[in-house]
């Protein structure tokens, strides 16, 4: 039977022996052991007291479905979202561990985003605020990037109003993977313009007329400085002409 085969199951993963079990539970022996036997099928109330000691619903303890968690439990799902789950799978091994390899990595770089944001993900009524958005990309060594040049090639963007793009003074498109996963090709990101970003905070910087989106590290011990990147393919970028490094400003947060 089905109740009996599921009992058995959730016991043996919790390691237990049916005498370990029983004392846990205000049953006897002889009841419960008949129940994993198939002899006899638990009422309603001793139903709700094994799945409340499994943390499972009756439906499942029933075999009713494959799903163990509760229905309150359960999220409701989007169809797009069944579909990616169908999809996911027709995978094999090699197709589901680049999914989630990702995923991970997109969790990572959304927490990232959420951790800076302090909650500014969220909508605050219908407020907006109005940033330059630079299109001279901030990347890995790429083009220049915030001249004196009135003519400087942006676009004025409106984002919801939250406490870190109120804070922004300006946007920068990023291109390259350089600062993956934190920081995607394509992300913008908001800047609060300063004359200097503390050490191991991501800043946007000019050096030698080429523009960077980086972290900054300093080596005391050397007396260098360094502009590194997130991502481990690219190595870190030592500054040897100090007097050409120009701090633009602190990246604040990932618009979205």
């Amino acid at each position: 039977m089905v109740i009996a085969e599921r009992l058995r199951t959730l016991r043996r993963e919790k390691n237990l022996s049916k005498r370990e079990l029983v004392g846990l539970l205000p049953i006897n022996y002889s009841t419960y052991a008949n129940y994993e036997s198939g002899f006899r099928e638990p009422n309603s109330e001793v139903l709700q007291m094994l799945a409340r000691h499994f943390n499972v619903s009756i439906d499942y303890l029933m075999g009713m479905t494959e799903n163990r968690r509760k229905a309150d439990e359960v999220a409701i799902l989007t169809n797009a979202e069944h579909d990616h789950i169908t999809q996911y799978r027709q995978l094999d091994t090699h197709g589901k561990g680049l999914i989630e390899v990702v995923m991970r990595k997109e969790l990572e770089r959304v927490n990232f985003l959420g951790a800076n944001a302090q909650g500014g993900s969220k909508h605050e009524g219908d407020q907006w605020v109005t940033l330059n958005v630079y299109h001279q990309q901030a990347s890995a060594g790429l083009g220049s990037y915030l001249t004196d040049d009135s003519d400087s090639d942006f676009e004025v963007m409106r984002f919801v109003a939250t406490p870190v793009s109120q804070k922004a003074d300006f946007c920068v498109k990023i291109r390259g993977d350089s600062m993956e996963p934190k920081i995607c090709d394509g992300d913008i990101v908001f800047v609060k313009a300063t004359p200097k970003v503390e050490p191991d905070n991501v800043g946007i910087f000019v050096y030698d007329g080429e523009a960077y989106c980086k972290r900054l590290r300093i080596d005391n011990k050397k007396s260098a400085i360094f502009l590194e990147s997130l991502n481990k393919s690219y190595a870190p970028k030592q500054i040897s002409q100090p007097e050409y490094l120009r701090t633009v400003g602190l990246v604040i947060g990932i618009a979205e």
